[in-house]
């Protein structure tokens, strides 16, 4: 019996230690269309201002996994383009968030925002 009860509390713990969580993912693209791999992608809380990076694949895709629900934003810089920024979005429990963006030909310098 007092197996029983100490499973039951492991798992009852377990569960309430999750939390609503969502991903974001995109491809990045440059003005013709191709996929562009080695892009950095910074994923930014509105809400906390912490930001997370990640580089894309040979594919041009990028992801974010198990991020907390929120308000984000999703900007992609890479030499030779200008940086591009998305709006903010929010991001819901158990969502697939896709934020594609298209590099512009550019300096680094200068930035765009996609709407």
């Amino acid at each position: 019996m007092s197996r029983v009860l100490l499973l039951g509390l492991v798992f009852l713990t377990a569960a309430f230690a999750q939390y609503d969580a969502g991903a974001i993912l995109g491809t990045i693209t440059d003005p013709s269309g191709a996929v562009v791999a080695g892009v950095k992608v910074t994923l930014e809380s509105v809400r906390t201002g912490v930001k997370q990076t990640a580089t894309t694949d040979a594919d041009g895709s990028y992801q974010f996994l198990n991020q907390r629900i929120g308000e984000y934003k999703v900007s992609a810089e890479a030499a030779g383009f200008k940086t591009v920024n998305s709006e903010s979005f929010i991001l819901t429990v158990n969502a697939r968030q896709r934020v594609n963006l298209a590099l512009q030909v550019g300096d680094v310098s200068q930035s765009i925002a996609v709407t």
